[in-house]
């Protein structure tokens, strides 16, 4: 294996004898040059789990060189092949409907596996997860519904050769639900494999799986009758495509399995020929919206997803809506934008896409988040090689950013987009700035009515696709207030072309800098949902070491210049290693 020397990246080749745990080795770097008698001490301590080593002799740390290191591999389960059942598992199925030829179908095992929720070895029942025939996953459950996955492997939908060619698929909250449908004749259907919340959904099995979708005409979406399994279909449909989308109304049942066995194998199928269409055709009753005006009743409004600082008072973030952000040239309005999604990022999984010309090159922008990302200056000198490939890895499946080649009008761009929601997730879509793009009017159209027209696009854009767009937008030429010589604020009304940037929007903010006391304003000018958000104000200062954002009024001496997304300081991993310096035989 090729570790290197932290202080000054010199690779060494060190051949270990374990995988895992700690072992201790003769120094690559120093105990050659020791005295005979010492040659063979092992000085040396390596972590294998912190891939990080320390030697006691020379003081040095070690660590994997990030371009010598493989990425990251799942774990991957062994297969058995042992899928006979005891006469108590199979009677147990038959009593909820399914057939000893549907459990042999699916390769159902059992057997003996220790649960972390009753922490000892329980019987569990295995469901097992396989892709082009091969087992990627297994979950576990025990008759008391303790469930766990294989422990590091790769999350994919349970049952996904079934659907590799067929133009439809059913997609539903549990592999029991799975061979329900099975059992009805229903084969074309998978299950997401860690069911479902009533917050934000980890859908990283849609990502590893998402070229399956890519041929499908229709998407059956299954899930439970209850208020998680009708969050979780909401974020599926906008994911995968509201017009490609229909659902199934389980009536007085919560499940598939529950309707399997309340009315038999024909009424699930029946179940499916009257799937319903999501609402899409513009006019909409009770009826249509009953599931998300139930989970409304039962769960209220909630604020939106906040980052931990005081602007969270003024202001949260939801999928789904307009955000407008204005400001004078120069005054930092982009770079607020980035602080605000980056700590979005990271806090609660949100994806963002980019439209941002203005940050041209892309290498450019790139460089700013990566310095909000690790808390160093993008230098050579100041940031480790190792901290930015860090960083790189990190934004590869968290940040995408869109450079058409064509034309930069609003209809590719948003093509542009709807390909990285599909793709890649992404819940949120940075246009910065609004001049930057090609606007073409129609004939006769004037530019009122073109900008009217231009917000509803991106209006429609966001409910359909479960995204949020923030518009970053230039002011006409600001006046000068005459006694105190300094610019007003802008606000909506002062955007170029049109009040409609203030009508429009769901939520208006305007970044603005005090040049003689360095302070920088939010100001939360429109906020259309009294529960996500208020108009007022917070007073911040700007880090030019990385371009975050502190408080203002906070001692520079205090300032946040911590790598955010460094699981573990490093330092701390070799002051654990010294501190067991005893334990090693010299």
């Amino acid at each position: 294996m090729k570790i290197i020397d932290l202080d000054n990246r010199r690779p060494f080749d060190v051949h270990f004898t374990k995988t895992s745990g700690e072992e201790e080795q003769i120094c690559p770097k120093c105990s050659h040059t020791r005295k005979p008698q010492n040659q063979k001490v092992k000085c040396f301590s390596w972590n294998h789990e912190k891939e990080a080593g320390f030697c006691h002799n020379c003081q040095t740390a070690f660590v994997i060189e990030k371009e010598f290191k493989p990425r990251k591999e799942y774990a991957v389960p062994q297969w058995q092949n042992n899928t006979e059942l005891s006469d108590a598992l199979v009677k147990w199925f038959e009593g909820r409907g399914i057939s000893q030829f549907t459990l042999r179908q699916f390769k159902i095992t059992e057997g003996r596996e220790w649960m972390p929720q009753g922490k000892k070895q329980m019987n569990t029942v295995q469901f097992n997860y396989f892709r082009d025939g091969n087992l990627v996953n297994v979950k576990y459950r025990t008759g008391n519904k303790y469930f766990k996955l294989y422990k590091d492997a790769e999350l994919i939908f349970y049952n996904i050769d079934a659907v590799k060619e067929t133009e439809s698929v059913v997609i539903v909250e549990g592999e029991i639900d799975c061979l329900s449908f099975y059992e009805a004749g229903i084969h074309n259907v998978v299950s997401v494999p860690n069911g479902a919340s009533t917050g934000k959904n980890n859908l990283q099995y849609l990502d590893n799986c998402i070229e399956y979708f890519d041929n499908k005409t229709e998407i059956i979406l299954a899930t439970d009758n209850d208020l998680p399994g009708v969050n979780l279909r909401n974020e599926l449909a906008a994911r995968l495509g509201v017009e490609k989308c229909v659902k199934v109304n389980f009536r007085d049942c919560k499940d598939a399995n529950e309707y399997l066995q309340k009315y038999g194998k024909e009424g699930l199928t029946e179940v499916i020929n009257a799937k319903d269409p999501f609402p899409v055709s513009g006019i909409f009753t009770t009826t249509d919206l009953i599931d998300d005006l139930r989970l409304l009743y039962k769960q209220g409004l909630n604020k939106g997803l906040t980052i931990g600082e005081p602007i969270d008072e003024i202001l949260s973030f939801e999928q789904g809506r307009l955000y407008t952000v204005t400001g004078v040239p120069g005054h930092g309005k982009s770079e607020w934008v980035d602080h605000w999604l980056v700590k979005l990022n990271l806090q609660h999984g949100v994806k963002i896409g980019y439209f941002s010309p203005e940050n041209y090159p892309l290498q450019l922008h790139q460089s700013k988040i990566i310095s909000k990302l690790t808390g160093c200056e993008f230098t050579q000198n100041k940031l480790s090689l190792y901290d930015f490939d860090d960083a790189v890895d990190y934004m590869a499946g968290n940040y995408f950013w869109v450079m058409p080649d064509e034309d930069f009008t609003v209809e590719r761009i948003l093509e542009k987009a709807r390909y990285l929601v599909y793709k890649k997730g992404i819940g949120a879509f940075v246009i910065d700035p609004y001049n930057k793009l090609e606007h073409t009017f129609s004939r006769g159209e004037s530019e009122t009515i073109y900008i009217s027209r231009f917000l509803d696009q991106l209006v429609n854009f966001c409910h359909k696709n479960n995204v949020a767009i923030i518009l970053v937008a230039h002011p006409r030429k600001m006046m000068k207030d005459k006694a105190t010589g300094m610019l007003d604020v802008p606000n909506m009304y002062d955007i170029n072309g049109s009040a409609n940037f203030y009508n429009k929007t769901d939520f208006g903010i305007s970044i603005y800098r005090n040049f003689e006391d360095s302070r920088i304003t939010t100001f939360v000018q429109k906020s259309k949902f009294k529960h996500l958000g208020a108009v007022g104000s917070v007073d911040l200062i700007y880090n030019y070491t990385n371009g975050r954002y502190e408080q203002y009024g906070k001692s520079v001496d205090y300032w946040d210049n911590k790598n955010w997304i460094k699981k573990e300081d490093p330092a701390m991993i070799y002051q654990d290693l010294w501190d067991k310096r005893d334990d090693l035989p010299f």
